[in-house]
């Protein structure tokens, strides 16, 4: 009966069988054979006469578990020499108990063992850095920056359980870190782009929501520099008094240029196209001085440079970022195509207010120019002078020169007038051989002085008379706008014209000053 117990009990019947033939009491454990699954048991056996007294505890639940510890930290540990990911676990004095065999952020794994997390710590007072190696509770993919073994920053995803005893003390803790940097780098690096295409659209809208070239500009310089924390000064090419191609100054905002940076001049020999200096003009210069820094680019349209923009703050600004440069790059691309359109709005303006001959105002814009000036003489209530010009023996020229010497001629009186007059002054040719000036705040004495400075010029027109017998003079009729009488602009210009006219019938070459105009 023994023998069948053994069978049937495995290494229980064996004890059983060792205590019967006179063995010593014992304490094991065994296993023994179940229906489902084999059996954990802890047993005592004690000799009882001529049987065995068994005392047994069922601890299957207890060894299951034990075993399913000791493979599961068999395979944990066995996944992390497989994975990207670095593994660590940490004891219960918070230092590193356990790093996965490739190290982590170029630190060895045993350059890790027995130290703090705060090795990671980007600054040595910050003591977050060690939160998440020295957890209390489940963490789930949070992120950290921390310092790798070559002094660079790094950002760490990190997952984490603690461990505790059996009696629930912390005992450390345990999980799996993954080096993101690069992927965020490449997000903020997506981001930042996302970001300066809205900055680009932004100025571009704003700047196309102005139809007038000077507020263009200045939307353009201060929609930039709010946007980017720094004085903004854009320029366009104009033509110098020669002819070159110079700077003049567009819009400036954020306040003033720092001295000693000097960016016009600089930039002067590059405009010259025949330079050498030339080469590289699409380029970001950055410029310094004791007094603050530049970041300058030109702007262009179709290989054409045609102005620029710069971004400006003092020595104790920022450095420039790549972001700014990256935008104002963007923003001289925007501004080449803006000035270009300037630069043809501003000819075709030209053309429909300028005498195609000399360049005067036409009739059609000196009129309205002219009812701008009453309307702000009346504001104001200073006076305004109108003087009216016709030539004198113009049709000889005509007639006996030909009228290429006519053309020649009238183009020689529009550079007398321009001579004679103030830069805010209006000139222009109303039309054959008339022409018209308005002076700003001039009363009647200092029209009077300008006619008779007219007069004395018409030997410049000499060389361009038909004949010592026929030269070419002045007929001048003077009519001052007092501002405390309405007068409008067909008024002023018939008194003036009458006032010429007066002076015809005297026999020319002299000067006339209409009537006052009647309350």
């Amino acid at each position: 009966m023994l023998a069948e117990f053994e069978a049937r009990t495995g290494s229980l019947g064996a004890l059983v069988a060792d205590i019967a033939q006179g063995g010593a009491a014992r304490l094991d454990t065994v296993v023994v054979p179940g229906t489902a699954a084999p059996v954990t048991l802890d047993v005592g056996l004690v000799p009882a006469g001529e049987g065995v007294l068994i005392l047994a505890r069922d601890v299957s639940l207890a060894a299951n578990m034990r075993n399913a510890l000791a493979d599961s930290r068999r395979r944990y540990k066995d996944i992390v020499e497989i994975s990207s990911d670095f593994a660590w676990e940490t004891d219960a004095e918070g230092r590193f108990a356990f790093v996965s065999p490739q190290g982590a952020l170029g630190w060895r794994a045993d350059d890790l063992l027995g130290r703090q997390p705060s090795v990671f710590a980007i600054d040595p007072d910050d003591a977050s850095v060690a939160d998440p190696f020295l957890t209390r509770q489940p963490i789930e993919q949070t992120e950290q920056w921390v310092r790798r073994a070559d002094g660079q920053d790094a950002c760490v995803q990190i997952s984490a359980m603690p461990l505790f005893t059996a009696d629930g003390a912390w005992k450390g803790a345990r999980g799996l870190a993954r080096d993101v940097t690069d992927a965020r780098e490449r997000e903020a690096e997506l981001a930042e782009a996302r970001n300066r295409e809205r900055l680009i659209a932004h100025i571009v809208r704003a700047v196309r929501d102005e139809m007038e070239a000077t507020a263009m500009l200045r939307a353009a310089a201060s929609e930039t520099a709010n946007a980017l924390g720094a004085g903004c000064a854009i320029w366009r090419v104009a033509n110098d008094a020669d002819g070159r191609p110079d700077f003049e100054s567009g819009a400036t905002h954020g306040g003033s240029i720092p001295a000693g940076l000097d960016i016009e001049r600089r930039f002067e020999a590059r405009l010259r196209l025949d330079r050498p200096e030339a080469e590289g003009i699409d380029a970001l210069v950055e410029l310094k001085s004791a007094d603050g820094r530049a970041l300058v680019v030109p702007t262009a349209f179709r290989h054409k440079v045609n102005g620029l923009v710069a971004l400006f703050r003092g020595m104790d600004g920022e450095p420039w970022s790549e972001g700014e440069r990256a935008v104002l790059a963007e923003v001289a691309a925007q501004l080449g195509i803006a000035h270009a359109q300037l630069d043809v709005l501003e000819a075709l303006d030209r053309q429909a207010s300028t005498d195609a001959l000399t360049g005067l105002l036409n009739r059609r814009r000196f009129v309205a120019e002219l009812g701008a000036r009453l309307a702000g003489s009346r504001r104001s209530g200073t006076p305004g002078a109108l003087v009216y010009v016709d030539l004198d023996n113009f049709k000889a020229v005509n007639d006996i020169l030909g009228h290429q010497a006519g053309d020649a001629a009238l183009k020689a009186v529009a550079r007398t007038l321009r001579k004679a007059t103030r830069a805010n002054d209006l000139v222009a040719r109303l039309g054959g051989d008339e022409f018209a000036l308005w002076l700003d705040m001039t009363d009647e004495e200092g029209a009077v002085a300008k006619a008779k400075h007219i007069l004395e010029l018409r030997g410049d027109l000499v060389p361009v008379s038909a004949s010592p017998e026929k030269p070419l003079g002045f007929s001048v009729g003077v009519a001052v706008h007092d501002p405390a009488r309405p007068e409008s602009v067909d008024e002023l210009l018939q008194r003036g014209d009458e006032a010429m006219y007066e002076v015809k019938r005297r026999g020319k070459g002299s000067y006339a000053l209409a009537p006052v105009v009647k309350a």
